[in-house]
């Protein structure tokens, strides 16, 4: 059976396909992405435990002494600053990759959790922070890392 060609239909199939194209190859390249590659941005992981939240960051080469942590009833603040120690005189970088400066992260939490009783630990450049559910309240706190 011959069916007639339908213009409009053959463009919204062609128009489909190429969004699906774009989204495959830019996926990974969204600016958010982007703009924290340029600034060292680092990976945060959240991960609800039931009565807890656990927000893992990676931070290799990251003193616990450059990292400020705080948290409200909602949000985790990361900031990290990663310096180096590199002097390079009468020679010249072949490649360079490592990346050094400020960087930080502002997490917000799906749900509300006690900073009073956070923990927080940095172990092989992975800091671990556990935050104890709660119910609302406005209050901040600063948390020490073991």
């Amino acid at each position: 059976m011959i069916r007639p060609w339908n213009a409009i239909a053959e463009l919204s199939r062609l128009e489909r396909n190429i969004n699906s194209l774009f989204s495959e190859l830019w996926r990974d390249l969204s600016p958010k992405t982007l703009i924290e590659e340029e600034l060292g941005g680092f990976p945060v992981d959240v991960i609800d435990q039931g009565d807890s939240l656990t927000v893992r960051a990676e931070l290799p080469g990251v003193d616990k002494e450059n990292i400020e942590l705080n948290c409200t009833e909602d949000t985790v603040s990361i900031a990290v600053e990663k310096k180096s120690d590199i002097v390079v005189k009468d020679q010249y970088w072949l490649r360079r990759e490592s990346s050094f400066g400020k960087a930080v992260r502002v997490i917000r939490l799906d749900s509300p959790v006690d900073p009073t009783r956070a923990e927080a630990s940095l172990k092989n450049g992975v800091l671990t922070v556990r935050l104890p559910k709660t119910q609302p309240s406005k209050r901040g706190h600063r948390i020490q890392i073991d």
